[in-house]
């Protein structure tokens, strides 16, 4: 019954608004899709990020994921400011959420979010992206609130 209710809210959020929520759904959905990746540099560091840019691929999000990487992220790009959030239901691993705007500004972030926290995580100013690390990464990377995101060019796979 919990997943009968979870498939009819993620419907519901999918056809009422893209900018609702970032739910995942099937992983295995959008696989002809190809996949485009984009190194980001932040912080300290990079990292490679696989870019949700449909509304399919950022409903599906880092679910079906078994983990991530330190140097791999994915970039959920909504395509213009809004308010967004996101949610940990479903998901194996913690992670670190960075909510960047368009000119690259980190805007908020946060640490150590837990899988099936039942909490949602919105981006409280406007923002275009959310980066999802591997819990730590923005601590080890440097990362805090104002810096800029230096954004490399998209490949497609």
């Amino acid at each position: 019954m919990k997943g009968l209710l979870a498939s009819i809210f993620v419907v519901f959020v999918t056809l009422s608004s893209d900018k609702a929520l970032c739910f995942a759904a099937d992983p295995g959905a959008n696989e002809s899709e190809g996949v485009t990746t984009m190194e980001l540099k932040l912080g300290n560091g990079s990292i490679k990020a696989v870019v949700a840019d449909t509304p399919s691929s950022r409903t599906r999000g880092l679910l079906g994921w078994q983990s991530i990487d330190d140097d791999t992220g994915m970039l959920l790009d909504f395509v213009f400011d809004d308010i967004y959030a996101i949610h940990m239901q479903g998901m194996k691993f913690p992670i670190d959420a960075v909510w960047i705007d368009s000119s690259g500004r980190v805007l908020l972030v946060y640490e150590n979010i837990q899988p099936d926290s039942g909490l949602t995580y919105p981006s409280l100013i406007r923002s275009r992206y959310c980066l999802e690390l591997k819990a730590g990464s923005v601590k080890r990377l440097g990362v805090s609130m104002g810096d800029k995101v230096q954004f490399g060019a998209r490949l497609r796979k």
